[in-house]
């Protein structure tokens, strides 16, 4: 079975998305399935596609990416993974590496993991601030670099914790994802001391890491 489904739901009658990711508020289960993919961003294009295509609305269909299989907190069966979220994270610029572009991510930080900013923002807006803030880099000789990290809508976990003390623990566990823009490339590995390994030849698929939101609140224990 593929990780990542585009699902059909029925579109609520005067719903208006904020994005063409977006998900219907208590959204029934699927009609039925368009595709099915290993790639995430291949399964959200595709879902984008279908929504923003004529006749949709009249159609009463919008498109979700789901990962089927899983326990999802809107469906049993199957865990929704849009609308998704992004943040901006900081890595340190890679011995040797340059980049051709502000856009650009190295192949070597698919296997990395940055330490992403608490703020949620839209694709639009993550990528002007990388584009910015590494446009700067470029010029000032900057010893980190910026990238931008999708995280999936619903958790892959999700845990609740007492102690003693009458403090409640919540931690919920998101799947991330490192993004290359379609304006961005691998850059330039070839003064980098790692330049005969594989990551410098060829482009490397994107790994999948996890990110974890911990929130605490007081219980009262009524002792």
């Amino acid at each position: 079975m593929a990780k990542y489904q585009v699902s059909l739901v029925e579109r609520p009658a005067g719903w208006q998305p904020t994005s063409p990711d977006d998900v219907p508020p208590r959204p029934g289960k699927p009609v039925s399935a368009l595709t099915s993919t290993d790639d995430l961003f291949s399964a959200v294009r595709q879902a984008i596609e279908y929504n923003e295509s004529d006749g949709t609305e009249s159609a009463g269909r919008w498109a979700v990416v789901v990962e089927p299989g899983n326990l999802g907190r809107t469906w049993p069966g199957a865990r929704l993974c849009t609308p998704l979220a992004y943040k901006v994270a900081a890595i340190w610029w890679p011995t040797g590496w340059e980049p051709k572009s502000p856009l650009d991510v190295p192949n070597c930080v698919w296997r990395a993991q940055g330490e992403p900013t608490d703020h949620l923002i839209s694709y639009q807006e993550a990528i002007a601030t990388v584009q910015s803030l590494n446009h700067q880099g470029m010029s000032q000789a900057a010893v980190r670099w910026y990238v931008v990290m999708a995280i999936e809508n619903e958790p892959i976990s999700h845990t609740v914790s007492l102690d003693p003390s009458g403090t409640e623990t919540t931690v919920k566990v998101r799947k991330i994802h490192l993004v290359r823009g379609d304006q961005g490339g691998c850059g330039d590995c070839s003064h980098c001391p790692a330049h005969s390994f594989d990551c410098a030849k060829a482009d490397l698929e994107a790994g999948i890491h996890s990110i974890s939101d911990l929130s605490h609140r007081p219980i009262d224990l009524g002792g």
